[in-house]
């Protein structure tokens, strides 16, 4: 059984993106870092983890305060910036053998990203990853901030199963959170980009985890 430290019978998976499926954690660091550096600004700490699990949108809102454009003009010019980085983002190891295994025995899949669905087409169709999602609910599609127990019962149903049933893979504590308090078994990934996080992680989640590589062995 793929998942067989997760006590549950799991017919569903709602995969985060940024890094969990992808390994992306060092590239929007950079894009933080490069927009500060091109607004008179040096990214925080604190600065990433209040904007780790917002939509795109109100990221973009809460660092207009911090330069001299409106949020829509923010997030034209942070969108280029990632843009010229978002493509090249790596799939994180072990991912492709999980999603084929997935695939063969049944389990139904899909994305909940706090991205937006270019970026996210984009990385997934280079990566030859799209053919493998139910859908992909980003944040210029849905209704629900990652922080809501509703965004990850609104992935369950439209997959058409109980939220007891779903498996979420998260790297954000407040969005892993969530995805218990909505009744879901999560998954935790440790990496260099929530290092701030991994104690609660490690407390709220499941199971923790670096890569995929562990439990597709």
């Amino acid at each position: 059984m793929i998942f067989s430290a997760i006590k549950r019978d799991i017919k569903a998976i709602v995969f985060d993106m940024d890094g969990t499926l992808i390994d992306s954690t060092q590239t929007w660091i950079d894009a933080d870092i490069e927009f500060g550096y091109q607004n008179g600004f040096v990214y925080t700490e604190e600065m990433l983890i209040a904007t780790k699990t917002l939509k795109f949108m109100k990221a973009c809102e809460y660092l207009s305060q911090f330069c001299d454009y409106t949020p829509e003009e923010t997030a034209k010019r942070y969108y280029e910036i990632l843009e010229s980085k978002y493509g090249d983002c790596p799939v994180t190891k072990g991912a492709e053998r999980l999603l084929k295994l997935c695939t063969a025995s049944g389990v139904k899949m899909c994305i909940l990203t706090a991205g937006i669905k270019p970026l996210a087409d984009k990385v997934l169709v280079k990566n030859n990853l799209d053919k493998f999602f139910e859908f992909v609910a980003t944040a210029d599609s849905i209704d629900y901030d990652k922080r809501d127990p509703e965004a990850f019962l609104a992935c369950a149903d439209k997959m058409g199963f109980d939220i007891s049933e779903v498996l979420v893979f998260e790297d954000s504590f407040h969005a892993a959170a969530a995805a218990k308090k909505a009744g879901a078994a999560v998954i935790g990934m440790i990496n260099s980009g929530n290092y701030f996080e991994h104690d609660k992680l490690r407390e709220t989640c499941d199971l923790t985890i670096p890569d995929f590589s562990a439990i597709v062995a």
